[in-house]
C-alpha cells in the first residue's frame, strides 16, 4: 500500500477518518453521525475532501456496523444507524470521483488493524471484541480473519443469554453506568467465547470498551474465571492501544 488512502470508521455516535500512507495515519478527523440519510451522505463527502484537500487520494475503506455485502460495497442495514437501507457506497464515491472503494463490517476492520498494527501482531489466533453504541466482533484463525460463509460471523452481540441478545443487557447497563454490573455481563461474554474459541488474547476496543476499561474490567475478569471450562486457560485479556483502529482497519482493506 504504498498510495495514500482514506479509512472510515462509521459509528452510530461518531464517524472518524483517518488519512493512512500504508505505515502510519497522516491525518484524521472525527464527526457526530447525522441523523438522516442526507445530511450522513454529505457530510461524509466533505470529510473525506477534508483528508484529501492537499494530497492525493487512491481509494477509500468503509468500516461500518451491520449486514455487509463486501463484493457490492453495499451496507444492507445497520443496528446502529436505522436510516441505512442497502446504501452503495460504491455509487456514493464514484460520484466524487475516487474509484477504488471497499467496504467492510466494522468490527473487522478494527480486529485487522490490530492484526497488522496493533496487538495481535504476535498472535495467529485471536479475537476482537467490539464494546461502544453496539457490540461487535472479529476473530482471526491461523492469521487470517474469518468471516464465515456469507460474511456475516463474529456477530458477538446477538449472542444470545438468557433469551435476549447480549448486545441489549449491556446497552442498558452501559447508558445507566452499571460498571460492575456491565463488566460481570462482559466477563460472561468472554468466558463463552473463551470456551468456544480457546483463542491467545481477546483484543477490546470501542469507546466504552477502551475509554471505561478501568471500571468495568476487574469484575469482568473475575466472572469470567467463575465460567471457564478450562481453569488453567492462558487466555490473555487485552484493550486495544491503537488510536482510531476502526478507520485504520478500513484503510487497510486496501493492503
Amino acid at each position: 500500500m504504498a498510495k495514500k488512502v482514506i479509512g472510515l470508521d462509521i459509528g452510530g455516535s461518531k464517524i472518524t477518518g483517518v488519512l493512512f500512507d500504508g505505515k502510519k495515519e497522516m491525518d484524521f478527523l472525527t464527526i457526530v453521525t447525522p441523523k438522516n440519510l442526507f445530511e450522513f451522505e454529505r457530510n461524509i463527502l466533505k470529510l473525506v475532501d477534508f483528508l484529501s484537500a492537499k494530497t492525493k487520494v487512491s481509494a477509500v475503506g468503509v468500516g461500518m456496523a451491520g449486514l455487509i455485502n463486501a463484493k457490492k460495497g453495499i451496507a444492507v442495514y445497520s443496528p446502529n444507524i436505522k436510516f441505512i437501507h442497502s446504501l452503495n457506497f460504491n455509487k456514493l464515491f464514484k460520484a466524487n470521483g475516487i474509484k477504488n472503494i471497499k467496504v467492510d463490517n466494522d468490527t473487522n476492520c478494527f480486529t485487522r488493524s490490530e492484526l497488522y498494527l496493533g496487538q495481535g501482531k504476535k498472535y495467529k489466533n485471536f479475537l476482537g471484541l467490539i464494546l461502544g453504541t453496539g457490540v461487535g466482533g472479529g476473530i482471526v484463525i491461523d492469521g487470517k480473519i474469518y468471516r464465515g460463509h456469507d460474511n456475516s460471523g463474529a456477530e458477538f452481540g446477538h449472542a444470545l443469554i438468557e433469551g435476549d441478545y447480549f448486545e441489549q443487557p449491556y446497552q442498558k447497563l452501559r447508558d445507566r453506568r452499571d460498571f460492575k454490573a456491565a463488566g460481570r455481563l462482559i466477563g460472561k461474554m468472554m468466558a463463552s467465547l473463551t470456551n468456544i474459541f480457546a483463542p491467545e488474547a481477546i483484543i477490546i476496543g470501542g469507546g466504552f470498551g477502551h475509554n471505561e476499561a478501568k471500571k468495568y474490567l476487574p469484575s469482568a475478569k473475575s466472572e469470567m474465571k467463575k465460567f471457564l471450562f478450562n481453569k488453567n486457560s492462558s487466555t490473555k485479556i487485552l484493550i486495544s492501544k491503537l488510536k482510531n483502529p476502526g478507520a485504520l482497519g478500513a484503510a487497510l482493506l486496501m493492503k
